[in-house]
């Protein structure tokens, strides 16, 4: 198969199963950005792979997406908690309580997001506020994705940890 033909069939293999496979990971990740990403890295790796003696590309693509979202968990496990759902649960709570101390949630975590170190602060508002890509991010930024996806996480933890430390605040007696 030439070059072009090659190409031809990728990419009509992507537009093909690109919203099935991203269904797919975002069940499996529970989150549609890392779930581009992943996407985006499984179509890489089978773009790089030895494809000649592959029978079904489209089961060999699941194969690799389904390889990537186990590594990604497996990245998370170490971590611990998802600090991202654990953050997006806190906030999402309502109450009268809660209702009543929101503005100053905001304003602390505005003063801990500003208290970030530069790259974090920067991968956070560039992934939450303008919702780029690790891949894009780490473009503007000139990091790796992997550090991009580092200083996120960094960034949620602190976020967490902080919602959580003002949530005890709140409900003590």
């Amino acid at each position: 198969m030439s070059d072009d033909q090659d190409n031809r069939s990728l990419s009509l293999l992507y537009q093909h199963h690109r919203s099935e496979l991203l269904a797919f990971l975002t069940r499996r990740v529970r989150c549609r950005e890392t779930a581009r990403d992943l996407l985006q890295d499984a179509f890489v790796r089978l773009m790089h792979s030895e494809r000649g003696e592959v029978g079904n590309l489209r089961a060999f693509l699941y194969r690799i997406a389904n390889n990537l979202s186990i590594d990604h968990a497996r990245r998370n496990q170490v971590r611990g908690v998802n600090d991202e759902q654990a953050l997006e649960h806190l906030l999402n709570e309502t109450s009268p309580e809660r209702s009543a101390v929101a503005g100053n949630t905001l304003d602390h975590l505005e003063r801990l997001i500003d208290g970030l170190p530069s790259p974090t602060r920067e991968v956070f508002l560039l992934a939450r506020v303008e919702q780029l890509s690790y891949k894009d991010i780490g473009a503007r930024l000139g990091l790796d994705p992997r550090a991009v996806e580092r200083h996120l996480n960094k960034a949620l933890s602190h976020c967490a940890a902080a919602a959580l430390h003002n949530r005890n605040k709140t409900d003590q007696p």
